[in-house]
């Protein structure tokens, strides 16, 4: 028989986004400083999300390019203008990502009996966060990044692609995801069960109907056998 798959969303879902995207900037500030010490004390991490949210209403893009664009207006306006430096100023806040991220206490648990109960584990993210990287990573069979199938979820490409790379069948597998437009309607239109992450506890909007609904990833394991099997 297929083995049951479940596929996870990241941010929100496997850690809290904001205290890994601060902590990725405040280091690659730190870095930026020991490279041109008369910055120091100059960037702040609230100037650089102002950047960059300022950079997304203007164009589209990767999330890299328009992370880049920002660091290159940023820059410019302290009157830096080396060419080189945004692009560094990138892969060090990427390579800072995985360093500041703090996975919630229930994954590791959660993953256990997943794993023990022959489930198929993978994740599929808008996001471009490096996961490869993580220790966690290699308990996942596959990693779908939504942007590198050229739609963001709810639309199908990203639910798709996980479904050719794992070889699973849509009707015996359950996508865990904080995001009710993006993870649960779209997983729900590709035919696979739909577990809402709700950990802050809000009320359950009108017009969205979830498989089941959890505070925390523990106890999805029973949820995924009273699901499926």
């Amino acid at each position: 028989m297929t083995p049951v798959v479940v596929s996870f969303d990241l941010d929100e879902t496997l850690w809290d986004f904001m205290p890994m995207m601060n902590g990725s900037l405040e280091r690659t500030i730190a870095a930026l400083e020991r490279r041109r010490p008369e910055l120091a004390g100059r960037l702040t991490v609230e100037l650089l999300h102002e950047e960059r949210r300022l950079v997304s209403e203007e164009r589209t893009g990767t999330y890299l390019e328009l992370r880049l664009e920002s660091f290159r207006r940023v820059l410019a306006a302290h009157d830096v203008h080396d060419p080189q430096l945004p692009g560094w100023m990138v892969e060090e806040w990427m390579a800072a990502r995985p360093e500041a991220v703090r996975l919630h206490d229930d994954v590791g648990p959660e993953l256990d009996a997943l794993e023990a109960a022959g489930r198929l584990l993978g994740a599929i993210t808008n996001g471009n966060f490096p996961f490869a990287r993580l220790h966690v990573a290699r308990r996942f069979a596959f990693v779908v990044h939504a942007e590198e199938v050229g739609e963001l979820k709810p639309a199908p490409a990203a639910f798709r692609r996980a479904v050719e790379l794992s070889g699973g069948d849509p009707e015996r597998w359950v996508h865990v995801g904080d995001g009710l437009d993006t993870d649960i309607e779209g997983a729900q239109a590709c035919g696979m069960k739909a577990v809402w992450i709700n950990r802050a506890g809000v009320p359950l909007p009108d017009g969205y109907a979830p498989d089941a609904e959890l505070p925390s990833l523990a106890g999805l394991d029973a949820l995924v056998t009273d699901l499926l099997d």
